[in-house]
């Protein structure tokens, strides 16, 4: 504090001198550093004042992103735009999944996804002429080539979803979900957490 006191007397002194004795008429960059060394002496005073404070938000920061991430939505797969992840936390049915994308088709390996959870252990999935359910409900129709024209190859898994997995789906005809290999039926180590839309 008195470091940053004498620096700013300095300058000033520094500022007289050029305009009196030197005849510097453009004394503008001095002025900057004047006002930039009178901020930061203010600022220095109001950290001093309210530090206890600071440290609380970074620690409340700290345990909050622990338990939880936002997560944004780019694609036309769900309605939503931004996601409250709470992670380490498996969703069940119908609520939202995020999770690491299994493969490299089209997105790069890991790519973190939103998806329905449409199935959990015990379900039943089925598919017929493409049309794909789950416990005898519609959870999509496999198209064969994506909207960007790449061949893509429908999941061929039918049955009881096994302990540890789930079959996810999107609101879009277009979303690349559990109807295709690519994804498959997730485990529970591809999972991040569940997901909770908030806008």
């Amino acid at each position: 504090m008195k470091f940053l006191a004498n620096l700013q007397g300095i300058s000033r002194i520094i500022i007289f001198s050029c305009t009196k004795i030197v005849g510097m008429k453009n004394t503008k960059p001095l002025e900057i550093w004047l006002w930039f060394v009178s901020r930061l002496d203010a600022t220095y005073a109001h950290l001093l004042s309210h530090y206890l404070l600071y440290i609380a938000l970074v620690l409340s920061y700290a345990v909050f992103a622990s338990r939880y991430e936002f997560s944004v939505n780019v694609s036309v797969s769900l309605p939503g735009t931004l996601y409250l992840v709470e992670k380490g936390t498996l969703p069940t049915r119908d609520e939202y999944a995020s999770f690491y994308y299994p493969s490299d088709f089209i997105y790069p390996k890991g790519t973190r996804f939103l998806k329905i959870v449409a199935g959990v252990p015990g379900d039943v999935v089925q598919s017929k002429n493409h049309h794909f359910f789950v416990n005898g409900k519609p959870v999509g129709v496999a198209m064969s080539t994506t909207s960007t024209g790449k061949h893509i190859q429908e999941n061929d898994f039918e049955g009881v979803i096994p302990a540890g997995h789930y079959y996810v789906m999107g609101e879009h005809p277009l979303s690349l979900d559990s109807r295709y290999k690519v994804v498959g039926l997730l485990s529970n180590q591809a999972m991040v957490g569940r997901g909770f839309r908030l806008f």
